[in-house]
């Protein structure tokens, strides 16, 4: 199945794509942005001793080494119930991470609105790693995972490259950030980071609570993920533009950092779009901003954005 490259450019309308695959007797998603490729047969495999039990190995793709996490030891789902057949390679963080799953089924189209938010239906019970729900047809469902908070776990060596070393504290005395993200992991990352620096600090897990604080209060700075239940950040940003006070530094800060998503950002006009977890480039970006400077959102050419917007996924 082919993104082409109009589709895979279209903004703010709030849409998502999840690529079903099992384990077991479980659904699961995933965003197919986050999706680099589905791997039918493991090369040059090497098991990795004294890692964590869920981390199986690495092998080489191309001119990189992959290490590939197996989700069913890390959920603890027996694995007589599981046949490892594919492996997902994903691309955020700017790493590539293998997932081994069962088999792919399906890619189904979603609007961010139909995502049932996990906090909403699990209340106080201990969900660490189900971060939405989508229902293809009204008898099945499928867990939306968070992925971020898989690897932070995983990769302990994540958390230092988001250890800021910008000097300037308290330099945001006064000014009102608004923070959306729905990954509990990051989100308390960023109220940590933007608190130690003066910020008052608003944050929400969904877009269209982002939206209701936003219209109920000004802020100076917004920070925002794409991938959240009910509003996603793109809609998010489209709505701030249209809205009364259009001009409010809008910074996407997105685990998917390819140039379509760079694209889109820029198209809706949001002042800076930062990889996750590059906390540096974060704060020195709100600096500007604040400071009424402008950032070079340059990006490469129409071809260039149409060569990455052609993604292939096989399934089955």
């Amino acid at each position: 199945m082919k993104l082409d490259a109009e589709s895979y450019l279209k903004t703010g309308s709030n849409e998502l794509r999840v690529l079903e695959y099992r384990l077991g007797k479980l659904s699961f998603g995933i965003n197919i942005l986050k999706v680099s490729k589905i791997v039918n047969e493991l090369v040059n495999f090497t098991r990795m001793p004294d890692s964590h039990t869920a981390v199986s190995g690495v092998f080489r793709d191309i001119n990189h080494l992959v290490p590939v996490v197996d989700l069913s030891v890390l959920f603890g789902i027996d694995e007589n119930e599981v046949k490892k057949d594919k492996v997902i390679v994903t691309e955020f963080f700017g790493m590539l991470t293998g997932f081994w799953v069962e088999r792919v089924d399906w890619i189904h189209h979603f609007l961010w609105e139909d995502v049932i938010d996990a906090e909403n239906v699990f209340a106080g019970i201990d969900h660490r790693y189900v971060i939405g729900i989508v229902k293809p047809t009204e008898e099945r469902m499928v867990l939306l995972l968070d992925y971020e908070t898989i690897l932070l776990d995983l990769c302990p060596n994540l958390h230092t490259r988001a250890v800021r070393t910008f000097e300037g504290a308290a330099i945001f005395d006064g000014k009102r950030v608004l923070i959306a993200e729905d990954s509990p992991a990051v989100r308390s990352m960023l109220v940590n980071e933007m608190t130690e620096l003066g910020f008052e600090v608003v944050d929400v897990s969904d877009g269209q609570q982002a939206w209701k604080a936003f219209e109920d209060k000004p802020f100076d700075l917004v920070i925002s993920d794409v991938e959240m239940p009910q509003m996603d950040g793109l809609a998010l940003t489209l709505k701030i533009r249209q809205s009364g006070q259009p001009d409010t530094p809008v910074i996407v800060y997105s685990s998917i950092g390819d140039i379509g998503m760079k694209a889109r950002a820029t198209f809706l006009k949001a002042d800076a779009h930062i990889t996750k977890l590059n906390l540096n480039q974060l704060v020195m970006t709100a600096d500007k901003l604040l400071r009424g400077e402008k950032i070079d959102n340059s990006i490469g050419g129409r071809e260039e954005l149409e060569e990455v917007a052609q993604i292939t996924v096989p399934l089955r």
